[in-house]
C-alpha cells in the first residue's frame, strides 16, 4: 500500500494531479516534498522552497465576456441587478470605472520616450464599460464600448471590435434617454452597425458584414411609425442584398430601384444584365456561402412586403433563390424562395413573367416534386385566365394547397390572399367588385362567336318599318340620277375663282 501511495504521489509531483489539485493542502505538502525528494532543492531553501506559491489576488476582476445576445433580457436583468445594489456598492463601480478610464487615457498618452498603448488601453476601456454595466450607467457604457472598439480597431482584433461596436449599437437603439435627437440616435446606431460590418469584412466573415449592413439599414426604422419606407432605408437594404449576392448573379437584379451595382463598372458599357466574363467570376468569388445565410435576406423580404415594396422584395428574393441554388443541398428552402418569386410576380401584376420564371424553375428535379412548385403553378395559371373561383380555391386554407400556405410566412401568406386578377395587388382596397367583373367579361369572350350565315339568318329588328323591303336595283338608278356637280369642265372651274386665302 505504501508502494501505491508512494507511487501516486511521485506521480502527481511528476505530471500534477488528474483531478487539477483536489487532494488538499496535506496533498500539495507531501508532492512538494516528494519533488525535492527527487529533484533536489533548486533554491537551496528547504521548507521554504516547498511552500505552496502564494494565491493570487482577487481583488483585480477580469474582464467579461463578449456574449451580447438577447440584449433586452439582459438590459432588464442588468437594471434589476443594477437596482438591488446599495448605495455604496454602486459608488464603488463607478470609483472602479472611474480608475480604468483614468488608466486607459493614460497608456493612449505619447511622449518623448513613450508611444501609445492601445492593446492596453482597450483592455482597460473594457473593464470600465464593464463596471458602468453593473452600475446601471448604459449611456457611459456605451461610449467606452465605442472607444474600447476604436482601440482594438488599430491593433488588428477586428472580432472584439465587431461585438463592441454591435454591443453600443443595441444600446442605443434601447436607450429611453433623450439627449440626442431620434434622427442623430438613427444615425449613430447605423454607423456603429456598419464599422462592425467592416470589421466582419477585415476577418474575412462576409456573411456576418452583410447582416451588419442589414442592421445598420433596420436602424434608421427605429420607432418609425410611418407606413412608407425611407429612401434612406431602402437604399441601405439593397445594398445590404447585394453584399450576400452580387447583382450580376440575380436573376431579378433589374428591380433594384436604388443604387447601382459595385461590381459594375459605371464607365464601361456593361450592365449587371449582362457582365462580362471578368466581372462574372468576381461576382462569384464574392457570393456569401455559409449556412442558413438566406435567413437576414427573407427577413429583408417580409420588411419590403410589409411595406408593399415588391419589386425590391423580388430582386430580394431572386438574391436568396441564387444563394441556395449555389449550395447544391438546398431543396425545401429553394422550393419556397423559388414560391416567393411566384408570388410576388403576380403580386406586381405580371403573369405572363411569373409564368415564364416558374418554367426556368422547373428544371430543378425537386423543385418538381414539391407542393410549392403546384400552388405556384395554379396560382398565376388562375390570374392569367383571370379565373376568380380558381384562385379562391387555390389560397383557400382549408383547400389542398393548405399544407404550404401553413408553411410560408405570414407576411406572405397575406400578399396571396390579396392577389388580384385584374393588376396590382393592394392592400386595404376590396378586389372582389373589380375581380368578379372582369372575370365576368373573360368568361363573355370566351364564349363562340356566331358564324356568317348564322349573322345573315337574324333579323335586324328594322325589318316592320317603312322602305325597308325596297328593290335594289330602283336604288342604284335613283342615285345614279343625282347630281353631285361631277359634269361640270374643266373650263368652267377656273382657278380665278377661288380664293385660296
Amino acid at each position: 500500500m505504501s508502494h501505491k501511495k508512494n507511487a501516486a504521489a511521485n506521480r502527481d509531483a511528476l505530471f500534477g494531479g488528474a483531478g487539477g489539485g483536489a487532494g488538499g493542502p496535506k496533498h500539495k505538502k507531501n508532492a512538494a516534498a516528494n519533488r525535492n525528494a527527487l529533484f533536489g532543492d533548486a533554491g537551496g531553501g528547504g521548507a521554504a522552497a516547498a511552500a505552496p506559491p502564494a494565491k493570487a489576488s482577487s481583488s483585480v476582476p477580469s474582464s467579461a465576456g463578449y456574449a451580447y445576445g438577447g440584449l433586452k433580457e439582459k438590459r432588464d436583468k442588468n437594471k434589476k441587478k443594477a437596482s438591488m445594489l446599495s448605495p455604496e456598492a454602486r459608488a464603488a463601480k463607478l470609483k472602479e470605472a472611474e480608475e480604468y478610464k483614468t488608466k486607459a487615457k493614460k497608456c493612449m498618452q505619447s511622449g518623448l520616450f513613450k508611444k501609445p498603448d492601445p492593446v492596453m488601453a482597450s483592455t482597460f476601456y473594457k473593464r470600465a464599460a464593464d463596471a458602468y454595466q453593473v452600475a446601471g450607467e448604459e449611456r457611459l457604457e456605451r461610449l467606452y464600448r465605442v472607444s474600447s472598439a476604436d482601440c482594438q480597431l488599430k491593433v488588428g482584433a477586428f472580432a472584439t471590435a465587431a461585438a463592441e461596436y454591435t454591443r453600443a449599437a443595441e444600446l442605443l437603439m434601447m436607450s429611453e434617454e433623450q439627449e440626442d435627437t431620434l434622427d442623430q440616435k438613427r444615425r449613430d446606431g447605423s454607423l456603429y452597425h456598419k464599422k462592425a460590418s467592416e470589421a466582419y469584412r477585415q476577418m474575412n466573415e462576409p456573411a456576418k458584414a452583410a447582416k451588419s449592413l442589414v442592421d445598420a439599414a433596420l436602424a434608421f426604422l427605429h420607432q418609425d411609425t410611418s407606413d412608407v419606407l425611407s429612401r434612406e432605408t431602402l437604399a441601405g437594404l439593397e445594398e445590404a442584398v447585394e453584399s450576400f449576392v452580387p447583382d450580376p448573379l440575380n436573376s431579378y437584379c433589374r428591380y433594384r430601384q436604388t443604387g447601382v451595382s459595385a461590381f459594375i463598372d459605371p464607365d464601361s458599357d456593361e450592365t449587371a444584365e449582362k457582365p462580362s466574363e471578368h466581372t462574372l467570376e468576381m461576382a462569384k468569388n464574392h457570393i456569401v456561402s455559409r449556412a442558413y445565410s438566406h435567413e437576414p435576406i427573407w427577413d429583408v423580404i417580409y420588411l419590403f412586403v410589409g411595406y408593399g415594396e415588391y419589386a425590391s422584395a423580388l430582386y430580394a428574393a431572386g438574391a436568396s433563390s441564387a444563394l441556395l441554388s449555389r449550395d447544391g443541398i438546398s431543396t425545401v428552402t429553394l422550393a419556397r424562395s423559388y414560391c416567393m418569386e411566384t408570388i410576388l410576380t403576380l403580386a406586381m401584376g405580371d403573369s405572363v413573367a411569373a409564368e415564364n420564371e416558374f418554367y426556368r424553375h422547373c428544371g430543378k428535379s425537386s423543385y418538381l416534386n414539391s407542393r410549392e412548385c403546384k400552388m405556384s403553378e395554379e396560382l398565376f395559371r388562375a390570374i392569367k385566365t383571370r379565373d376568380l373561383e380558381a384562385l379562391e380555391e387555390v389560397r383557400s386554407p382549408e383547400g389542398s394547397n393548405r399544407a404550404c400556405l401553413a408553411h410560408l410566412h405570414p407576411a406572405m401568406r397575406e400578399l396571396v390572399g390579396i392577389l388580384r386578377i385584374s393588376g396590382v395587388a393592394r392592400r386595404g382596397a376590396p378586389p372582389e367588385v373589380a375581380d368578379k367583373k372582369a372575370s365576368i367579361d373573360v368568361k363573355k369572350a370566351d364564349k363562340a362567336l356566331p358564324s356568317l350565315a348564322e349573322l345573315e339568318k337574324k333579323s335586324t329588328g328594322y325589318e316592320g318599318e317603312e322602305g325597308a323591303n325596297l328593290n335594289s336595283g330602283d336604288l342604284d338608278a335613283e342615285l345614279d340620277a343625282l347630281n353631285f356637280g361631277g359634269d361640270a369642265s374643266e373650263e368652267e372651274l377656273s382657278d380665278d375663282d377661288v380664293d385660296l386665302r
